[in-house]
């Protein structure tokens, strides 16, 4: 198994046959039997019987010592290739014997023997190695069989002949051991005689190779037997610590790291918790003091930060680190805590909960590589078993928790409901309730002096106390509270909040004095609110510095808000006291008369006026009449006549049915009576005298008629403003109209006159070229002539211009039309645009305005009614014009008006929008802009119907919308949307 030198001669191997062996290099099967022999092999064929059977003993004797071996050793396997090798070399006559380990890999260094003195220092040297570089023990590793060599000197390999040549053997021959089929190592033995071993020497080392095979995965076995009860062992351990200490997990965390370094070999181990995105140290296993330093001052660590510990809690992924020297994800700091612990590789498990890291568990060697998916696997047990063990704790201190606050809470609800009870009892006895409430919160939250103060007359007066000395009182009663920063009181005053303060001396605000007498260090004070109204304050003190819990302070609000129900329930019923005065005073002093009967029918109660409107008497009153007796009694003073009396009657067979009706009295009065049932039983008569409401409505009555008549007077009048407005608009467009008739007509006259000047010439110089005209003059003829005809084509141009204008004009001037036509709506927008200009130039000569178009030339056809659709678009394009004239009037020179009109297809509808940078239009004017007469325009330059008109005419007849969007001193646009199948909506 050496490295072989370059020198050498032929070498050749022989296949192992029961007879002698033949030259060559393919490898031997050796036969396998159920008991291997261990007599020594004899090279040569032995005759007789007594030397057989002595052999035969000697390979017994061999065999059995190895077992022996193997069974005195069933952890360690390094006896057993020890003594396969010495018996390999005494029974088989070896130079040398050499015993090697594969794993998978390399071929390792087992045990040798051999006849010079270095051998095994030699093979020592030249392993470890692969398969392909170790000779006879690599080429029966890579075969799966037997390699026999009969001459290495012959071999092909001059490697092989070189280190044959110096190691000074000829013959040699290796065997693989083989477990299920795969490799684990080889045995290889060499002569120095050449010449290829017997079949039974190849039997007999292929006996001790199985022998190896056994040994080894006994070894293995037992190794990993032994391993999982240790894991199994150090898991109990942790268990019972969990078990003995499940509201405290240091013990097990520092069991868990003592027992990932003892099973698996590690330098050192340490367990971290992740706490409000820091990584914390929480044990570690002890080394020397610098090391232990230097890993102390690493943490807390921020979760975010470099090194293999955050990373694994930040992305809860197992972290291996090969070599700390090398690791990319880490700082300085790591790794001179990593030179100080004196460790060079790093394993780091994440401890998991729900799949977030709550803490890590790190083990780390002294020498760089990688750690085995067993190592990972227990290390992630422990993560495991730590994770328990957090839980626990969290669970165990939750539980704890709970039971103290149920035990609070049950403390608190019993004080609740005593409390409760004493405001429902003592409603009117305010100073009880309060009194029972300092004294329970006292209780409850260990207060030293608990106070209360009520408002009245804006200054808050001490209602309530506990705990406080005679002297505190007085010193209270006689300074009032200021409500400035100065006191808790005062803040609790000005920020209508609990105030909490820890301690009143370390608070450089708090200046109040009564602090040296009552002697409180921790306040807290809490508002009493009635609605967002402060009606008191509630403050409870300790002398000592101990801040109030959460739950304390919630506890103090609680009783709070009791003690607000308590004076409500004390101001409610001082109320209703005086109220029920002033609703006697009201219902004796009130206009009508009000009697009351009881759900038995009998009389309850009743008012002055009522005793007075019927002229009833005392004594009738006093006996409590019955309603049946009372209406007898109205009936024989002849109040009905006989006819209402029969009704009246009738209507008496349910009193409770709510009744109704008028009657006029002998002396001309008009009563209305009225029946109304009570909730809860009975019912109540008003007796109302409503002769002047009679009177008034006559005048009412006669007023609405007057009013009527004046409406259809007013629609009148706005059917003439709307047509005014039509008007207006039809003047508008009709002085655009005659300035667009003038130009064209401009241009007739002009040509035509140049046309008959042009005649003129045309005849003079025909007349001078009559007979023989020159070339010269044919030509000056034929220009006169192409003159007189382009002028000619000119006036026709302008004429049929001229004719399209007075046609628009008259069918603008007919008005309202419900002649619906497929219409392009770029060319009505343009046309719209081109009248509205040239009115308002006719109007102003000096009217300027930038007319920006961004028309959709893909627009398709839509149905529409174009005289109302173009009266639409004429009002919002005029009133844009108005709006940016105004704005460049006002503005200092530099502003140009613009106007902007865009069309849109928008598929089942189309979209119109008029965009103006005049003065813009204020947001209040939204809802009011298309309502008939407002108008943002001053009085007289303005109907406030045009924007009305264009709604009707786009939402009614068109069935489409028309918005607007605007920002002041900007723009105003205008966005006109129709359906493409739209047609007038009904009514």
């Amino acid at each position: 198994m050496v490295r072989p030198s370059r020198t050498g001669g032929k070498t050749s191997e022989a296949k192992i046959r029961k007879s002698s062996p033949a030259k060559g290099h393919e490898p031997t099967k050796a036969k396998r039997r159920s008991a291997p022999t261990a007599s020594r092999v004899e090279r040569r064929s032995v005759s007789g019987p007594s030397k057989d059977l002595k052999a035969a003993r000697k390979q017994q004797a061999a065999t059995a010592e190895i077992l022996k071996v193997i069974a005195s050793s069933p952890n360690d396997v390094q006896p057993v290739v020890e003594a396969v090798a010495e018996r390999a070399m005494s029974l088989l006559d070896a130079w040398s014997v050499v015993v090697t380990r594969f794993d998978g890999e390399l071929l390792r260094f087992g045990a040798a023997r051999g006849a010079l003195p270095d051998t095994e220092q030699f093979l020592r040297n030249q392993l470890p190695d692969r398969p392909e570089g170790a000779w006879f023990a690599g080429r029966s590793i890579l075969q799966r069989s037997a390699i026999n060599i009969s001459d290495a000197l012959a071999d092909p390999s001059p490697q092989i002949r070189d280190h044959a040549c110096m190691r000074g053997f000829r013959a040699a021959l290796s065997v693989p051991m083989l477990r299920d089929g795969q490799p684990i190592g080889a045995i290889t033995v060499t002569r120095r005689e050449a010449g290829a071993f017997a079949a039974n020497e190849v039997e007999l080392l292929q006996t001790f190779a199985d022998q190896a095979v056994i040994a080894i995965e006994n070894t293995r076995l037992f190794n990993e037997t032994e391993e999982v009860l240790e894991r199994q062992s150090a898991t109990a351990d942790i268990l019972k610590v969990i078990a003995s200490s499940p509201s405290n997990v240091q013990p097990v965390f520092e069991a868990i790291a003592e027992s990932a370094k003892r099973l698996l070999g590690s330098h050192h181990a340490v367990v971290t918790r992740v706490i409000d995105d820091t990584v914390h140290l929480a044990a570690f296993t002890v080394g020397d003091e610098e090391g232990d330093k230097a890993l102390q001052s690493r943490f807390p660590m921020p979760l975010s930060g470099p090194g293999p510990n955050s990373r694994a809690a930040r992305t809860g992924e197992i972290e291996r680190v090969t070599d700390t020297e090398t690791y990319l994800d880490s700082s300085e700091d790591f790794k001179k805590s990593a030179r100080a612990r004196g460790f060079r590789s790093v394993l780091v498990v994440p401890m998991l909960r729900n799949g977030v890291a709550i803490g890590t568990i790190a083990t780390s060697r002294r020498q760089p590589g990688s750690f085995a998916d067993k190592e990972i696997d227990l290390l992630r047990t422990f993560a495991d078993q730590a994770v328990i063990a957090i839980e626990n704790a969290r669970l165990f201190e939750e539980l704890r928790d709970r039971q103290a606050d149920l035990a609070r809470s049950v403390d608190e609800l019993t004080a609740t409901g005593d409390v409760l009870k004493i405001i429902s009892r003592s409603s009117i006895d305010l100073e009880t309730v309060l009194d029972t409430l300092v004294e329970t919160v006292a209780r409850l939250c260990r207060t030293d002096q608990t106070l209360m103060f009520r408002r009245h007359d804006d200054k808050y007066h001490l209602v309530a106390a506990c705990g406080l000395s005679a002297e505190a009182k007085v010193f209270i009663h006689t300074h009032p509270l200021t409500l400035d920063r100065g006191s808790v009181s005062g803040r609790v005053a000005l920020e209508r909040r609990a105030v909490h303060i820890y301690d009143v001396l370390q608070d450089p605000e708090y200046t109040y004095s009564g602090q040296k007498v009552s002697g409180a260090r921790t306040i807290l004070g809490v508002p009493l609110l009635r609605e967002d109204a402060l009606v008191g304050i509630f403050t409870v003190h300790r002398t000592r510095v101990d801040p109030f819990t959460d739950k304390e302070i919630e506890l103090v609000t609680t009783f709070a808000d009791q003690a607000v129900i308590a004076i409500e329930n004390a101001r409610l019923f001082e109320e209703l006291r005086e109220r029920q005065a002033e609703l006697r005073v009201t219902f004796d002093n009130m206009g009508d008369g009000v009697v009351m009967f009881g759900a038995d029918t009998r009389l309850v109660a009743w008012n002055r006026n009522f005793q007075e409107m019927l002229d009833l008497p005392d004594a009738f009153l006093g006996r409590r009449p019955s309603y049946a007796e009372y209406f007898r009694y109205l009936a024989d003073r002849g109040e009905y006549s006989a006819d209402l009396e029969a009704d009246l009657r009738r209507l008496n067979e349910d009193p409770w049915q709510a009744l109704r009706l008028e009657r006029t009295r002998p002396d001309g009065r008009v009563i209305e009576v009225r029946r109304n049932s009570v909730p809860g039983g009975g019912f109540v008569l008003i007796y109302s005298d409503i002769t002047e409401r009679k009177r008034a409505e006559e005048a009412i009555r006669a007023a609405r008629d007057a009013a009527e008549m004046a409406l259809r007077e007013l629609q009148t009048a706005q059917a003439s403003l709307v047509h005014a407005q039509k008007m207006a608009a039809l003047g508008q467009v009709t002085a655009g109209i005659a300035h667009e008739i003038k130009n064209p007509l401009n241009f007739v006259n002009n040509f035509a006159g140049l046309s008959v000047e042009l005649l003129d010439e045309l005849k003079d110089a025909a007349a001078r070229s009559v007979g023989a005209p020159d070339p010269s003059k044919r030509t000056e003829i034929a220009e006169i002539i192409g003159m007189l005809t382009g002028n000619l084509e000119k006036i026709v141009e302008h004429g049929r211009r001229a004719d399209g204008i007075v046609r628009s004009m008259l069918q603008h001037s007919r008005g309202s039309s419900d002649d619906w036509q497929s219409t392009d709506l770029n060319a009505l927008a343009e046309e719209a645009l081109n009248l509205a200009y040239h009115g308002a130039r006719a109007q102003d000569p000096n009217f300027d305005i930038a007319l920006e178009r961004d028309l959709d030339r893909n627009l398709a056809p839509v149905d529409v009614v174009p005289q109302e659709l173009t009266r639409v678009l004429l009002n919002l394009i005029g009133n844009g014009f108005y709006a940016a004239a105004k704005r460049s009037v006002e503005g200092d020179g530099t502003f140009r008006p613009a106007l902007k009109v865009t069309t849109r297809e928008f598929g089942e509808s189309v979209e119109v929008r008029v965009r103006d940078n005049g003065v813009g239009i204020p947001a209040e004017d939204y809802e009011k802009l298309f309502q008939p007469f407002f108008t943002t325009k001053p009085t007289g330059e303005g109907t406030g119907l045009g924007l009305s008109i264009s709604y009707e005419i786009v939402t009614q007849q068109h069935g489409g919308t028309i918005t607007v969007d605007s920002e002041v001193g900007d723009f105003a646009e205008f966005t006109v949307r129709l359906p493409r199948r739209g047609r007038a909506v009904a009514g």
